[in-house]
């Protein structure tokens, strides 16, 4: 009775029981008898304390940096700067006022040379032109007419055009919504005395400027006519949302195959009826068509940092055409309509499309964006580019630059020939394609090459069916002008207004001969047709003003005095 048992927490601790002088038992802990797992977990308690205070006797060092950087700004700031701005103060107050008199005097003579901008800017033309670098630039006469019409061999439709106009019931421009009768500037008697004009890229396009290119260039009622019809038969196919597609002509037959392409085919028809004056900003019979198919070219632009996309969902070869073709469209529409910001903005875009498109080592443009060029898509980038100059969108010195080291590498004969993407593969169709190039990048009507390249086309002549070097040479030569356009337009004029269909569904449109046009169809055809028919007035002379302005009446159609 007197023994007494360990309890089970002092066996787990190792103590061992021994009796005292009154006979009880004490327990006493023998040292050495800890379990290794206890003493294991007293050696963490301990180094983790000994790791804790060596922490806190040594901060980390980005404290230290941080410490040492704040110091110095403050000895900068509190010390040092105040002490080198009082020591060059002087300085200080004369460089500043140095700097904010010159500041005005740069105010005052800028506002004293630049001139001021002005919608119409007047300018005169001299009979010699001043070359810019490689360009020459002979700026065209506004909307001109005849004062009198005595010649028997201006036809009764232009009789009438100009007799409303004398009446004050054409409108002088296009986006004028106030009927006025067209007043012809006052031309010098001295032959060599500047002749005022505005400085204006479609201005033929008015129902004045139209009438007297016709006049001027060769145009007759039987061609004008054909205009007329071909435009009413574009206007029957437009579909319900404002577009067209090569796919869809109706029940006229010959329908082209190009996929996913209606921003090609809208921009094309769109094309023939801007360059018959019609707008979506002023009175007119296709007003709410300009309007529909304008919507359809917003609507489908892509707008992204590299600039507006054009080209829609096309797929295959047609991409960059359609990006071509689409913005000449965008920039002749905004030109026309300059009121229309947002459709200015879209031209912007479409531009830096393209510049950012080219090929940055040869200079061209192909099926993609920086592709290796070939000349027959380059020609469609550069007339995009040549438009937005017209409408005042300004365009890179660079890009420009690098087209004409395209047209080097694929020049032959001195640069009066063209191949496709070589030179030694030089075609008629490539070489007016070439040419336009090269008369809008600034070459001169005397210039050797041109003349000699001009020549090659006239010889040949206008084709019986390849439409797309008839549109190109025609331009070409319409530019040239001189007998040699008159031989040209004779043939052109005539075959155009013979082939076009005159009954059925199709009347108004052509059918399809051009070797490439299955893609496009009888839309493709049909455009191209017109805007050659359009080319009087489409664009001015790159050379000459309207001469027939300054020719005394009774000259007849189609002659350039002093050709």
């Amino acid at each position: 009775m007197g023994r007494r048992v360990s309890s089970p927490r002092n066996a787990s601790l190792g103590a061992v029981s021994r009796p005292d002088a009154s006979g009880s038992s004490t327990h006493d802990p023998q040292p050495g008898t800890v379990p290794p797992a206890a003493e294991s977990v007293l050696k963490q308690l301990q180094n983790r304390t000994q790791a804790r205070k060596q922490r806190h006797r040594h901060p980390p060092g980005w404290v230290l940096r941080l410490s040492q950087l704040i110091v110095g700004c403050r000895i900068l700031l509190l010390t040092t700067l105040p002490a080198m701005l009082r020591q060059h103060r002087d300085q200080l107050m004369t460089g500043g006022a140095s700097f904010m008199l010159h500041a005005l005097a740069l105010l005052v003579l800028s506002l004293w040379i630049l001139p001021r901008d002005a919608e119409d800017e007047q300018w005169t033309l001299r009979a010699d032109a001043v070359a810019e670098e490689d360009e020459v630039r002979l700026e065209v006469a506004d909307e001109i007419q005849p004062e009198q019409l005595e010649d028997d061999q201006i036809n009764s439709t232009l009789k009438q055009m100009v007799a409303e106009i004398e009446t004050g019931s054409a409108s002088r421009t296009i986006d004028d919504p106030h009927d006025r009768p067209f007043q012809l500037p006052e031309i010098p008697d001295a032959p060599d005395t500047e002749i005022p004009v505005l400085k204006r890229e479609f201005s033929g396009r008015s129902n004045a400027g139209r009438q007297a290119a016709i006049q001027a260039y060769g145009g007759t009622a039987a061609s004008e006519a054909a205009v007329n019809a071909g435009l009413r038969w574009l206007h029957s196919i437009q579909r319900s949302d404002g577009s067209w597609s090569f796919t869809d002509v109706g029940a006229a037959g010959g329908a082209g195959v190009l996929p996913s392409a209606e921003m090609g085919a809208t921009s094309m028809a769109l094309l023939c009826f801007l360059g018959a004056g019609h707008t979506h900003v002023a009175d007119g019979p296709y007003r709410e068509l300009m309007t529909s198919g304008l919507k359809y070219l917003r609507e489908h632009a892509r707008r992204d940092a590299s600039g507006a996309d054009l080209r829609g969902s096309a797929g295959g070869n047609s991409g960059m055409y359609i990006q071509g073709i689409a913005a000449i469209c965008i920039c002749e529409a905004s030109a026309l309509a300059p009121q229309d910001k947002e459709l200015h903005r879209l031209a912007e875009g479409a531009v830096n499309f393209i510049e950012r498109a080219q090929d940055p080592r040869g200079g061209g443009w192909r099926y993609n964006p920086r592709d290796p060029g070939d000349t027959s898509v380059v020609g469609w980038q550069l007339m995009a580019l040549q438009s937005a100059r017209a409408s005042g969108i300004r365009v890179s010195s660079r890009t420009r630059s690098k087209v004409r080291d395209f047209l080097n590498s694929v020049q032959s004969e001195g640069g009066s020939q063209y191949g496709y993407m070589r030179a030694d593969s030089a075609s008629p169709a490539m070489t007016s394609v070439g040419l336009l190039c090269r008369m809008y990048l600034g070459w001169q009507r005397e210039r050797e090459a041109l003349r000699r390249g001009v020549e090659f086309l006239s010889a040949r002549g206008p084709s019986s069916a390849d439409m797309y070097y008839n549109y190109y040479a025609t331009q070409v030569l319409r530019h040239y002008g001189g007998e040699l356009w008159d031989g040209w337009n004779r043939v052109m004029r005539e075959q155009l207004v013979g082939s076009q269909v005159t009954e059925g569904p199709g009347a108004g449109s052509w059918d399809v001969t051009d070797p490439h046009g299955a893609s496009g169809g009888r839309i493709y055809q049909t455009t191209l047709s017109l805007l050659t028919l359009e080319v009087y007035y489409r664009h001015l002379p790159l050379y000459k003003q309207l001469d027939i302005a300054a020719s005394p009446a009774g000259s007849s159609a189609g002659e350039e005095p002093g050709s």
